[in-house]
């Protein structure tokens, strides 16, 4: 019996050709989102796709209109694709925009956060006549105090009136705690400090946050709002906080601190909380501070509308970003779009830009605090935002694609 080479070369250049046609588009729609906003024109494009001719066939599938407070001008349906139209391979949900126009804002703004429960700090000593007693619990510094017997916490008064009541008075309590955004349930007794005559439970807490960062976009239906492209957090534990409620506010830049190799630079605001409001918050997630802009304030005199973006239009090269230095205007200036990544699920880190703007780097040094939320614009549209810095460089950065924003 002979070996022949060739015919058997022949064999698998035949079959690794055949896997290779089965797995390249399979790969390439495998990284596509679990979720788009897309126009009419893009989904019909991507539809037709030459790029998958003859492999694959993608067919929208409209559903009911999506309704929810956030999405209520968008059509929900699904993308699903097949291979050589018999395999089913993804089903993409798609939003699909009726007014394909957002207004790209840019402006620098105060927040002030109230957060739903209180964020432990730290312990403390309670003094009794017996010395100094710590409460013995499992609560630990990051978590979130939400209950105790039931009743709310919503802020830091809360705890004393509560543990103070007489039905409580020298009780173990049952509080309910958030960690790692999960809720648990665990005891603890308050002490009696002979100091005050008053139950304590040994805990540093804090009710509320704030800071300055960018408003990215706000819609033209019904002026929600997106700001910072990443959450608002604890400034010691570093736990974001989940808002009860909170404010924008006008914000007075006061100074530019230049950002350098290994240092983040910063804008130095000033904002007034018993100030007029520009809007209010009631989100505060992953991809931002979300609510509701002030029909009657002025921040939608320092946006402007643009084309609604995202995942499918941002690309590899030159773009923009809309900054707000002096407090009062909205100013262009230039990046680079280093690379895209290509997410099947949401992450705030979508892109990775670069400034370019010489007038930019002599002013801030590049990416600094406070520029979080900028809009990051496109060949005319809206695609995302600016989110985070590399300390090691500046002038880089990471940005998150508007899908996330507008979807969260």
């Amino acid at each position: 019996m002979t070996f022949n080479i060739k015919k058997t070369l022949g064999f698998f250049i035949i079959i690794t050709f055949i896997v290779m046609i089965w797995l390249l588009p399979v790969a390439y729609i495998r990284s596509l989102p679990e979720a788009l906003i897309l126009n009419e024109s893009e989904i019909q494009s991507l539809c037709t796709s030459k790029d998958l001719h003859s492999l694959v066939t993608a067919k929208y599938q409209p559903q009911s209109v999506y309704t929810s407070t956030n999405c209520d001008s968008l059509n929900y349906g699904t993308i699903d694709y097949k291979l050589f139209n018999l395999f089913p391979v993804k089903s993409v949900n798609v939003y699909e925009v009726f007014d394909d126009k957002i207004y790209a804002c840019g402006k620098t703004v105060g927040i002030s956060l109230q957060s739903k429960g209180v964020v432990i700090t730290g312990m403390n000593p309670i003094l009794t006549q017996d010395g100094k007693v710590m409460a013995g619990s499992n609560l630990q510094v990051g978590d979130i105090l939400c209950e105790i017997e039931g009743e709310p916490v919503n802020d830091a008064k809360a705890i004393n009136v509560i543990i103070n009541k007489a039905e409580y008075v020298g009780k173990e309590l049952v509080v309910k705690a958030k960690r790692n955004s999960e809720n648990y349930y665990t005891t603890i007794k308050p002490i009696k400090d002979i100091q005050t005559n008053e139950y304590k439970l040994g805990l540093w807490v804090r009710d509320e946050a704030s800071g300055v960062g960018t408003v990215t976009y706000i819609r033209p239906d019904n002026l929600r709002f997106g700001a910072l492209g990443h959450p608002i957090s604890d400034l010691d534990t570093g736990t974001a906080l989940d808002v009860f409620n909170g404010n924008l506010y006008k914000c007075n830049v006061l100074s530019i601190s230049k950002g350098i190799k290994g240092k983040a630079g910063e804008i130095k605001g000033l904002f007034l909380q018993n100030g007029k409001t520009l809007g209010d918050v009631d989100e505060n997630n992953q991809f931002g501070v979300f609510g509701q802009v002030d029909e009657n304030s002025d921040l939608l005199n320092s946006c402007k509308l643009y084309k609604i973006g995202g995942k499918i239009s941002a690309k590899p090269g030159k773009a923009q970003i809309l900054c707000c230095l002096d407090g009062v205007n909205v100013e262009e200036f230039d990046i680079e779009i280093i690379k895209t990544n290509y997410q099947s699920t949401s992450n705030d880190k979508s892109m990775v830009i670069k400034i370019t703007d010489k007038e930019l780097i002599k002013q801030t040094g590049g990416i600094v605090q406070g520029m979080s939320g900028s809009p990051i614009i496109q060949n005319g549209k809206l695609i995302g935002a600016v989110t985070h810095v590399f300390v090691n460089d500046p002038t880089k950065g990471f940005g998150v694609y508007l899908d996330w924003m507008i979807n969260n």
